[in-house]
């Protein structure tokens, strides 16, 4: 957003250079009396607008500018915007503009969730650091409540770097390892596993890569803090070197949150620290080479789920403790247990290093490569005093150590009408998985002296090669991309601790079950996709493909009490089908498409009633993830956006069969919302020596399926809820001539849950799962945040 110096005269008309929309220097602050919601997230508003000073010189100042490899917010935005429409996959994007419409404690997650089809839930769900977990179009990934299907099933990347964990049997990635959402320029989403040159390992129900701030040919330095509700504080800044030294430039972002999980009777507090580097050359041949390092450390106490209604037992003192009833219903909507009486508190480490590379070979041929190192440790402490002696698990000390090392390369050649590419990568991670659980407060053991041991160190060395064309014919406006890859996994379960029956220690029991097992699986994968432009601006697309992935760590009975035969594990199998209509021209984005996705060969664990801490037996089933996502952003005058997305699904199971012989073809999966929507409305203008913007939207999520922990079957449905937003702001350069070097000065006000509305950010059977025996229809809740506001000023220098 350009603001210009200019006389006092604010009557007079001036230009928008960039669209050409002649429009007044003043205009009525009304945008917020506008009622109405229409589909997507919300394009850029004004580009360029004038606005009177004291001062008589002219400055030129870019507020709001979001660089990428030496494009301009605008042209970035232009260019993104076009290769979607263009593109034979279904992918979206939410720029950096939309964070302006969300908290300051957002975490990257939360920023994806802007988009059709995709949900975030967990413990903090408002915040990035909590158990949150993501879902798109029904797959899902995180540690928060993704007991739908394939739960590994979402490829999370950072500046195109993989930091996803197939290997993980507690979600493959960690939410809190992308905490704070303001040292990124975006997020783009791949719905369903797209092309191969677009594909990783576990990109079978999607692929999401937050990009971080890049380098760009302007120096420059962002700062901005915000205090809010419940001790929230954020703080964080970005500076850029600009060009120097002939094609080096360099950007350093940093991070820092904290607070308390909104609205809770007892403190459940959160922090979280990143860093991220880059340094970047670009030789006068064009020739790039980069280097890039992030860091990121998180703590906080996950928050537990407590009856919606009054359950035998459940008191504000503890589990079978004499004492007024804990729930939603009786003992106030926001109680919980005290983390005196039972607490989880995890402690998560990442640091990642990688390089790339692009090489031109001649006018219409190149090499792109990438090498990456990813470290994570997470330390996971819990306590369990809630459940008195009725629970032998009352401890637990679980640190898990995950490392990755990696490299992709890629040779691009255009031939006539023929963009050719022909790559792949070989990807070794290796998972270290410890678990002990000792009971301090009744039989006084430690750490050190514990009953139960479990300790699995898993391998795999995953390989992937692709060839992919894309032809262009009827002078372009016909593009069809097919593709094949062929994608290969070993890995390797080894038990660290002596055989089963055989005890660590007199009355130590050896909670690792399997002896070992290694496992071989490989498979092609053919794609096609096609893009038509109909008529100028309307895009037709389809797509499909065959795709494999590794079948999850719970396959291979790592760390729990159950054991599947070998031979019933299977290389999981989808097959994707998209089909749409996008639309794109200065004033509008829409999109419309449904998916198809059949998934073969999932596996997922099953719970004994009462005290199992881990699975005691398993399902094996096929699912059909079916829908439509929508999207549209329209601007029908230069202040004014209008935006919202859907999205409509049903998902279930097409067999389903438990180790016990019940079969339950016809469920819905669980977890997953059958209808979302966000509706909204932007406003943006110059009032005054600066810009003036106010977004007010609105978000429903529907009811989502209940699976019973115990026997597998989905009979309940969960609550739905519709949250309110409003955020106001102001960016002006009024005080640019106090302090010579700064570009302007940014106040914002964000008013969350507007409504105040008491809802559950996720719902699930209480059963199993390390809770004493209850009715199959005893619900538990996490809460939502209630009504939650925030102040934030940031400084452009």
């Amino acid at each position: 957003m350009r603001i210009e110096n200019a006389q006092k005269k604010t009557h007079k008309s001036v230009w928008d250079v960039t669209s050409g929309i002649r429009r007044p220097g003043r205009y009525p602050f009304i945008a917020i009396g506008i009622a109405g919601y229409f589909l997507g997230s919300g394009l850029a508003l004004a580009d360029t607008v004038t606005a009177s000073t004291d001062s008589g010189e002219k400055k030129t100042v870019n507020i709001g500018e979001v660089s990428n490899n030496y494009v301009s917010s605008n042209e970035k935005h232009k260019i993104i915007k076009t290769k979607i429409a263009k593109s034979s996959q279904s992918i979206l994007t939410v720029n950096k503009d939309q964070l302006d419409y969300m908290a300051p404690n957002t975490g990257a997650f939360q920023l994806a969730s802007r988009l059709p089809g995709v949900q975030v839930m967990g413990s903090n769900p408002s915040s990035g650091v909590g158990s949150n977990s993501l879902n798109i179009n029904g797959f899902g990934v995180g540690t928060g409540p993704t007991v739908n299907g394939h739960f590994n099933a979402i490829q999370v990347n950072f500046d195109g770097i993989p930091l996803s964990n197939p290997l993980s049997g507690d979600g493959g990635f960690y939410s809190v390892e992308m905490p704070i959402a303001q040292i990124l320029n975006g997020v783009s989403v791949n719905y369903g596993p797209g092309n191969p040159d677009d594909r990783w390992q576990s990109s079978i129900g999607g692929t999401v890569n937050f990009l971080p701030v890049q380098p760009s040919k302007t120096a420059g330095v962002t700062v901005g803090t915000s205090f809010g509700s419940y001790g929230s504080q954020t703080q964080y800044g970005v500076a850029k070197s600009g060009n120097f030294d002939n094609g080096w430039s360099a950007v350093a972002a940093f991070g820092h949150t904290s607070g308390q999980v909104p609205g809770l009777e007892y403190a459940y507090p959160t922090q979280a620290n990143v860093f991220f580097g880059k340094v970047q050359k670009i030789d006068k041949s064009g020739d790039r080479y980069s280097v890039g390092l992030y860091i990121s450390r998180s703590q906080y106490l996950a928050v537990p789920s407590v009856p919606i209604t009054a359950l035998g037992g459940y008191t504000v003192n503890g589990y079978g403790v004499p004492g007024e009833p804990l729930s939603e219903q009786t003992s106030g909507f926001y109680s919980t247990k005290t983390p005196v009486q039972s607490y989880f508190q995890y402690t998560d480490n990442i640091w990642l290093l990688y390089s790339k590379q692009h090489w031109i070979i001649s006018k219409n041929a190149s090499i792109d490569n990438k090498i990456w190192f990813k470290h994570s440790h997470r330390i996971h402490v819990g306590h369990g005093l809630y459940y008195g002696d009725t629970s032998p698990t009352l401890d637990e000390y679980y640190p898990p150590i995950f490392y990755t090392i990696g490299d992709r390369i890629k040779y691009s050649r255009t031939i006539s009408n023929n963009h050719i590419k022909v790559g792949g990568y070989l990807y070794y991670m290796n998972y270290k998985n410890p678990f002990i659980l000792y009971n301090a407060p009744v039989l006084h053991e430690s750490v050190g002296n514990f009953y139960y041991d479990a300790n699995n160190d898993t391998s795999q060395m995953s390989e992937f090669g692709y060839l992919q064309d894309t032809i262009e014919l009827l002078n372009s406006k016909l593009k069809i991309t097919p593709g094949i890859a062929y994608a290969a996994y070993q890995t390797s379960d080894a038990n660290l601790l002596p055989p089963t029956g055989s005890p660590l220690l007199h009355g130590v029991m050896n909670g690792t079950y399997d002896s070992g097992v290694f496992t071989s699986f490989g498979g092609f994968e053919p794609s096609l996709g096609v893009n038509y432009e109909v008529i100028k601006n309307i895009f037709l697309y389809g797509y499909g493909a065959r795709t494999n992935a590794n079948p999850e760590n719970e396959s291979y009975g790592n760390e729990y009490t159950f054991y599947i035969d070998p031979t019933k594990i299977h290389l999981v199998n989808n097959t994707d089908f998209e089909l749409g209509v996008k639309y794109y021209n200065k004033k509008v984005f829409a999109s419309i498409n449904y998916y198809h996705d059949q998934v073969d060969n999932i596996v997922k664990g099953l719970y004994a009633n009462g005290t199992a801490l881990f699975p005691t037996g398993y399902e094996l089933g096929n699912a059909l993830y079916q829908g439509v996502n929508m999207q549209v952003s329209w601007n029908p005058i230069y202040w004014l956006n209008l935006y919202a997305s859907a999205n409509i699904q049903h998902p279930y199971y097409t067999h389903l069969e438990t180790g016990s012989g019940n079969n339950y073809a016809g469920n819905i999966l669980s977890g997953v919302p059958l209808r979302s929507f966000l509706f909204g409305l932007a406003y943006k203008n110059a009032i005054g020596a600066g810009v003036f913007s106010a977004n007010l939207d609105d978000r429903y999520v529907g009811a989502a399926g209940m699976s019973n922990p115990i026997t597998g079957d989905v009979t309940l449905r969960t609550n739905p809820y519709n949250l309110v937003n409003l955020t106001l702001s102001y960016k002006t350069t009024i005080f640019d001539h106090y302090l010579s070097s700064l570009r302007y000065i940014g106040f914002r006000l964000g008013i969350y849950n507007m409504l105040n509305r008491r809802y559950n950010e996720s719902e699930g059977i209480g059963s199993g799962i390390n809770t004493p025996g209850l009715p199959s229809n005893a619900v538990f809740g996490t809460q939502g945040a209630p009504r939650t506001v925030y102040g934030t000023l940031s400084f452009k220098f």
